[in-house]
């Protein structure tokens, strides 16, 4: 490959993980064709040309456009982008261009890319395709001037057959133009616009392991053993029959092998070849210690090595059992989950691995074990950090089917492409050892109509076709309630392995174990409680509403703004705590996101106020109460977050802990000590939680507490401490004690006047490939170094 005048195109030798980024040294592509054997993977990065066609809609108005697509136009005037990029976060929010505040009011449209490149002679004979791992949406891909592909869905990968179009003798330019159609609105929530994850070429010879062509699977895992089996698909696309020797060695961590395995067969045109090895120790992948082994497949023909292929997995057992909950290796606990949509905030959806591992970083502070990719497939680079991180993933399909829920999203296309979007879905996490089930859908209309028989029939036998080592699932708003013996809503129960509640009360969750025995619940979306970061209202109303902040859209923070289908984060965490068999949560949301600003429909609101961390990944008071009640690392927390209040004012003071017993001083004075009392659930475990009415569940009209949920064991209580506190200015401190001694403090400063900008990078250096991220907090301080919170100077970088 050489340099043109459009691009620099990097190569790595190595071959990829199996839905994992490639992380061999790079090379030129040139010196990979000379050099290495068996696959190249050219990453098609630099050197895009990019033009916005239509922000409104997906037509060429004056034809400017029409041949965008052949080799010889001429896109001199296009902007030149990197990949991956969004063109939605690049455009000011609107009202114009069919945008909604769903979608955060950033506009779509008709948008091209084009990318000029040139191959060496070395490839020539080569297999050479283009792969995408997202385009957002209905893609059309062009290769000197032919159509080679259309992919209609914006959340899963494809790739497409460039063998034969392309020019290999090293002076000839290649054009792969790419059409690009967003039309308003195709999602509920923010997508973004564009080829906004990664691209490449892959080139290999015509015996080479198919895409997604590795399956691994611990069918025998214990302490002194694990037996590992591998199954390999090679294509031979020579046109003549080979025989093709199959190699597969097990690297531990550290990479050493462990174990080999090989075999012989001949190959016409498309074969698979199943190996069986024991890894004797085997480090199992968990939480706390998320080891990964790596599997090396070679292919070999006439003594030559023809191909090479990498697949990261890990050696785990798990469990969802109805009754017993969620194991992982064995140990019970819960799904402390959180659900994200994939934009990155101020970033838009444009894939970086260093924003998504901050996010999940962040997440696993907050003591997260499980994520809900909601309501699509993830990139690779999320299922990697999660790998990385020790976090268990729920994988989701679609958030509709075939009925739609805005005007051009997926429904126009499921007939045609459900089942192959399914198959790209399990095939490229299926060997991840985080991914531990799979979800058809999101509160699909047709889950509770008789045509959604078939279509989860459908959905299942293609979800099991490529992985049946999962169980599949449902997130449904639509079974709050027992269904009627015999109805759709009832019969497609039976076809599934586990149902994802969303906002269900405690009573109808009870039922619904009851009358479903073999199905394994979880609330795949619980509280949906909105809150700004700093904002406080009348913590005894359970809905301080959007009126209680006129002007100037902000919501409480007091865990107290619920719109009607929504639960406060205390009543989920109890529900969710008192039920053993229940196998945990998932919070909506863990991050805001772009689009949705319940209570908020109205421009230019773009952001939601569900998260737990704010878009900036700076923690709410949620987040603490998350912390309180998922981490055992001793820790309390003071809300509000800040002491610059009204001389005469009693502010209502509120303790998030972990440890039993609080003490709360200003300046120096004690306001007394207050505590939790220690419980235990019907099965044994214990908790802390106070005694009191908390009035947070109406369907209770019986027993000490009606109108307050009240947890099997007969007790009701809140999971935070109160004081209180008329207010005055200077130090306001929490201290918690454990058995008399002092474990952990959180303290509150009043701020004085603006003085300094504080500017704190998130690390200390990076790499130089234009690419690494630092994020920087910039902070307004006073002359002692306390954030002022009220600041709103406008800072310019």
């Amino acid at each position: 490959m050489t340099v043109t005048r459009r691009s620099v195109l990097i190569a790595s030798a190595a071959a990829p993980a199996a839905g994992a980024l490639a992380s061999a040294p790079a090379a030129r592509a040139d010196e990979a064709a000379r050099d290495a054997p068996g696959r190249r993977m050219v990453a098609l990065r630099d050197g895009w040309r990019f033009a916005l066609v239509n922000p409104g809609g997906i037509t060429d108005p004056d034809g400017a456009y029409a041949k965008a697509a052949e080799p010889g136009y001429d896109d001199s005037a296009w902007r030149e982008v990197a990949v991956p990029h969004d063109w939605s976060i690049e455009q000011a929010p609107t009202t114009e261009h069919g945008t909604t505040s769903g979608t955060g009011f950033l506009p779509g449209g008709l948008g091209w890319y084009r990318l000029a490149f040139t191959l060496p002679p070395a490839f020539a004979g080569k297999r050479i395709s283009v792969e995408f791992d997202g385009v957002y949406m209905d893609s059309y891909v062009y290769c000197n001037g032919k159509e080679v592909g259309r992919h209609p869905y914006g959340y899963t990968g494809f790739a497409l057959d460039l063998t034969g179009l392309v020019h290999t003798d090293g002076r000839t330019e290649n054009v792969i133009a790419v059409k690009v159609q967003n039309r308003l609105p195709s999602s509920r929530w923010y997508s973004g616009s564009g080829i906004y994850r990664e691209a490449r070429l892959v080139i290999t010879e015509p015996v080479h392991v198919a895409r997604w062509g590795t399956q691994v699977t611990t069918p025998e895992v214990d302490d002194e053993r694990a037996v590992v089996r591998m199954r390999t698909s090679v294509v031979n696309a020579s046109g003549a029959a080979a025989e093709v020797e199959i190699r597969s060695s097990v690297q531990d961590p550290e990479g050493r092998t462990v174990a080999r395995a090989s075999s012989t067969v001949t190959v016409t045109d498309e074969t698979a070849e199943t190996h069986e090895v024991t890894v004797p120790d085997p480090r199992r992948w968990d939480f706390a210690s998320p080891e990964r082994y790596t599997l090396h497949t070679e292919l070999r023909v006439g003594g030559e090595t023809v191909d090479t292929y990498r697949t990261v997995f890990g050696i785990r057992t798990f469990r969802v059992d109805p009754d017993e909950g969620f194991q992982l290796n064995g140990a019970y606990t819960k799904f402390k989950g959180v659900d994200l949509h994939h934009d990155l905030g101020a970033l838009g959806a444009a894939v970086s691995i260093d924003a998504i591992r901050r996010q999940m970083t962040i997440m696993k502070s907050m003591g997260v074990n499980a994520l809900r990719t909601s309501h699509n497939p993830p990139a690779p680079e999320m299922i990697e950090v999660c790998e990385e991180l020790g976090i268990v993933m729920l994988v989701e399909a679609f958030d509709c089917w075939k009925s739609p829920k805005t005007r051009y999203d997926y429904g126009r296309f499921f007939d045609e492409w459900a089942d192959k979007d399914v198959a790209e879905m399990v095939l490229a996490a299926r060997n991840s050892p985080a991914v531990i089930m799979w979800s058809i859908g999101n509160e699909v209309s047709e889950f509770t109509s008789t045509a959604g028989l078939a279509m989860a029939d459908r959905l299942i036998a293609a979800t099991r076709a490529y992985d049946d080592t999962r169980p599949i699932v449902i997130g449904s708003h639509r079974h709050r309630s027992v269904p009627a013996a015999g109805s759709p809503a009832d019969l497609i129960l039976a076809k599934i392995d586990g149902l994802g509640l969303n906002y269900n009360t405690a009573k109808s969750v009870d039922a619904l174990h009851a009358r479903y025995p073999k199905l394994f619940l979880f609330e795949s979306e619980s509280s949906s409680e909105t809150s700004s970061r700093g904002a406080y209202q009348e913590p005894e109303h359970l809905n301080t509403g959007e009126n209680y902040t006129p002007g100037r859209r902000a919501t409480s923070s007091y865990d107290n703004n619920l719109a009607s289908w929504t639960m406060s984060g205390e009543y989920g965490h109890k529900k969710d705590r008192d039920r053993k068999w229940f196998a945990g949560q998932f919070l909506w949301s863990g991050i805001d996101y772009i689009g949705e600003p319940t209570p908020y429909d109205v421009f230019p609101v773009k952001a939601s106020f569900f998260g737990a961390v704010d878009t900036a990944g700076f923690p709410k008071d949620m987040y603490y109460l998350f912390q309180s009640q998922w981490v055992g690392e001793p820790m309390v927390h003071l809300l509000p977050m800040t002491w610059n209040h009204e001389e005469g004012d009693t502010v209502e003071v509120w303790a998030y802990s972990n440890v039993d017993t609080v003490e709360l001083f200003l300046n120096g004075k004690s306001l007394g000590t207050r505590r939790f009392d220690t419980k235990k659930t019907v099965d044994g475990r214990t908790y802390l939680e106070t005694t009191e009415a908390t009035g947070d569940d109406k369907t209770f009209t019986d027993g000490p507490y009606p109108g307050s949920y009240t947890s099997p064991n007969g007790s009701a209580g809140k999971l935070h401490l109160t004081w209180k506190v008329p207010y005055k200015p200077g130090e306001l401190k929490a201290v918690a004690r454990r058995d008399g001694r002092v474990v952990a403090t959180d303290v509150l400063r009043t701020a004085g006047e603006p003085y300094a900008v504080r500017l704190t990078p998130d690390r200390k250096s990076l790499a130089a490939d234009g690419r690494s991220l630092a994020f920087v907090t910039a902070e307004v301080v006073d002359r002692r170094g306390v954030v002022v919170p009220d600041a709103e100077h406008l800072i310019s970088f």
